[in-house]
């Protein structure tokens, strides 16, 4: 009898079909995974609810971002099939509980591997609250959670750490443009007089009574007379006391600590820069910047890659519904600062505007005007006057004329950053940003984007 029970034909070897159907979709998840630049690792023969973990990585650099999710893979026949636009998957409360403990991002993936297609969910999302006890089936909707390497980005979103992270910086050096000018030079010596005038406006009366309108700057403090010119020259002379001029070096002014001798500096570095600047630009008291004064113009500028054409002075005009036409202008302008760091002098640039109606009396609605056009703007429009006005302050070649400004600026201050952002991509992902592009550069006439960005 033992001897014919082991004579009796044994079974065949099969593989099962619930086992093929399950590795389809495991193939399906990794496929997928591999399309997104991205790494796939199975978790072994012994897993207990997590098929495999899915590691990601820049897809433009290849570089690894840090960023680990784990999948559980369930495959499903006949989905694709169904018309219906959401369907039903009924998860384990073992599972659902085992998900839920670790603190690493899980995702449910279910695939119709016949069909080679995929919906998935943030399992600690979805589950959000639950208890044991409480019900364990999910709906997928089929359109808008379909599992592809367009999911990319949501799964990017769902493993970083904290909010705010998205993709690892680009592996580059980036220049950062600060508003801060550097000043190259100024006169060595400062000159110091007395004088009988006591108000600005004493001075300029003798001045203009001698149809002298000097370009240079100078302070009034007391009753001395303060200036990089030479005081004991014309038309000095007419306001200082003679025998009283005396010079000193302008370093014990630039480089003292005294609090007192470095106001006294800036005061006169600003009254220098205005009678610098007064062939085209003059400053405004009211609005404590100095602005481009005159009729509608463009002028040229050194931008980030080439020379580029800005307008500095537009004309605009307005219908009323009476038929009554207003007409206004903007003028580019700028707010100065001089500042000292780490024993450099800067001139610190705040762009800004000026609105008049005829190119010079201030517009009525100039306050209303500004506050639009500083809420329209953005960083593109900042960084074109920053480098419009940098450019222009900086001294031009003249081959009439020997003698250089009384203030030589040098260069933005840059930074070079060992990261860097696409900005091109980076904007190109904000739905908002070329219909606000387009409307910024018609409103300010701006050069074009390749312009401003570094390559």
């Amino acid at each position: 009898m033992a001897e014919k029970r082991r004579r009796r034909r044994s079974r065949p070897k099969t593989i099962s079909a619930t086992g093929i159907t399950g590795q389809k979709g495991v193939n399906l998840i990794e496929g997928i995974v591999l399309d997104m630049q991205s790494r796939w690792t199975p978790s072994g023969p012994n897993e207990i609810g997590i098929d495999g973990y899915i590691e990601l990585f820049d897809p433009g650099s290849g570089r690894a971002l840090g960023l680990t999710l784990a999948a559980q893979s369930k495959a499903a026949r006949g989905v694709s099939a169904d018309p219906k636009p959401t369907f039903d998957f009924w998860c384990t409360p073992a599972d659902v509980e085992y998900w839920l403990a670790g603190n690493m991002p899980v995702i449910l993936v279910v695939s119709d591997p016949a069909s080679k297609e995929a919906w998935w969910l943030s399992v600690k999302d979805y589950f959000k609250g639950w208890t044991p006890g409480s019900p364990t089936t999910v709906t997928f909707r089929k359109a808008e959670q379909r599992f592809s390497r367009d999911s990319f980005k949501e799964l990017v979103a769902l493993a970083a750490p904290k909010p705010g992270l998205y993709l690892a910086p680009p592996r580059k050096t980036e220049r950062l443009h600060s508003n801060l000018l550097r000043v190259e030079a100024f006169p060595e010596r400062i000159y110091f007089a007395d004088t009988e005038c006591r108000w600005p406006s004493d001075v300029w009366a003798v001045l203009r009574k001698g149809h002298r309108d000097p370009d240079a700057g100078w302070v009034l403090k007391g009753k001395r007379f303060i200036s990089f010119h030479d005081l004991s020259a014309e038309p000095w002379t007419a306001v200082c006391e003679a025998g009283t001029v005396e010079d000193f070096p302008t370093t014990d002014w630039s480089d003292s600590s005294d609090p007192e001798r470095q106001r006294l500096f800036v005061q006169l570095l600003n009254q220098t820069l205005r009678a610098q600047l007064r062939e085209g630009v003059r400053y405004w008291s009211k609005e404590e910047c100095l602005a481009l004064v005159g009729k509608t113009k463009k002028l040229q500028y050194q931008s980030l890659k080439r020379r580029s054409k800005i307008t500095v002075i537009s004309q605009f005009s307005k219908t009323a519904k009476d038929g009554r036409t207003f007409e206004w202008r903007r003028h580019m302008a700028f707010r100065g600062q001089f500042r000292q760091f780490d024993g450099q002098w800067y001139l610190e640039i705040t762009p800004t505007y000026r609105f008049t109606r005829d190119g010079y009396e201030l517009d009525r609605f100039h306050e209303d005007r500004l506050k639009g056009i500083k809420q329209l703007e953005g960083n593109r429009a900042v960084l074109s006057c920053i480098l419009f006005w940098a450019d222009y302050l900086r001294p031009k070649a003249d081959l009439f004329s020997n003698t250089p400004p009384p203030i030589r600026f040098g260069e933005l201050l840059t930074f070079d950053a060992p990261v860097g952002i696409n900005d091109k991509q980076w904007l190109s992902d904000d739905p908002e940003f070329g219909q606000a592009a387009e409307a910024q550069k018609d409103a300010l006439e701006l050069p074009d984007l390749d312009d401003l960005l570094t390559s």
